[in-house]
């Protein structure tokens, strides 16, 4: 299941409070008839359904933020790899409810970026286009669309970057990508410290890991324009820049210490 666990809850709200934050500018900056674009690249089902209670997940979530923001003019995009979680979402009533701004798809999350490209390069210019982009994978290389996304980031830059990225992961992985060992060689490595160059976004901020059904999860957010940190402080955001981002980064990418037989706790690819 995506990333679920009893900090689920709180992780979704992060992300909600985020977007939110984008919707809102955007409809302060915008006219009526520029959209919101919301991309979701790891969807799932719509419910966060192991838990006790079933936690409301990010498509829910950005639903009901652009409702609360009176923000109408949006285009959420959709997609996540498991047919069973699209169907679920297909069906849920709040998405039932907005059949005409909102598309799902079943497959390989890179393959939606340019045709998203293309729904925005036809009714506005890419460079003043606003939105976000969501990426909640269970691991941290795969899932993410590492080279589509960079490209896309570049293009349009207004687009604000979330990310919930695995860490134990990250330290299993490295060592091996590093040495190009086994499946895993063929990865690149993408360290945190690198985010600003590559996604093309210079203000970042982030979180300490958050425990998540047995594994640690960080929460981060790239922009091209300055955050307002006090906004963010009471859920646990610092500047990347900031001593306390540093340490942060400096903790998770530090040396690695998995073994050989950490490399059977990777997750199959």
């Amino acid at each position: 299941m995506q990333g679920q666990g009893g900090t689920t809850k709180f992780k979704e709200l992060r992300f909600e409070l985020v977007i939110a934050q984008g919707l809102r500018i955007s409809k302060a900056l915008s006219v009526a008839k520029w959209p919101y674009y919301h991309v979701d690249l790891n969807a799932g089902g719509g419910y966060n359904t192991e838990l006790s209670v079933p936690v409301p997940g990010s498509p829910l979530n950005f639903l009901k933020a652009a409702a609360r923001n009176q923000r109408s003019n949006f285009f959420a995009f959709f997609v996540d790899h498991n047919e069973e979680r699209i169907q679920e979402l297909i069906t849920r009533p709040e998405i039932e409810a907005v059949p005409d701004r909102v598309f799902i798809d079943h497959g390989d999350n890179a393959e939606i970026l340019p045709v998203v490209s293309e729904f925005i390069a036809a009714r506005e210019r890419a460079q003043y286009a606003m939105g976000s982009i969501l990426i909640d994978p269970n691991g941290f290389h795969k899932g993410v669309p590492w080279d589509p996304l960079q490209s896309f980031c570049a293009t349009f830059p207004r687009m604000d970057l979330v990310l919930n990225l695995n860490v134990r992961t990250y330290k299993l992985e490295r060592p091996h990508i590093e040495k190009g060992a086994g499946a895993w060689g063929r990865y690149q490595l993408h360290p945190m410290s690198t985010f600003p160059a590559w996604f093309s976004r210079r203000n970042w901020m982030l979180t300490e890991p958050l425990q998540i059904n047995g594994d640690r999860f960080v929460q981060l957010v790239g922009r091209t324009m300055q955050t307002a940190q006090p906004d963010y402080r009471s859920l646990g955001f610092y500047d990347l820049a900031s001593d306390r981002g540093q340490r942060i980064v400096a903790d998770i990418e530090g040396p690695s210490t998995s073994s050989p037989a950490e490399f059977s706790l990777l997750p199959n690819l």
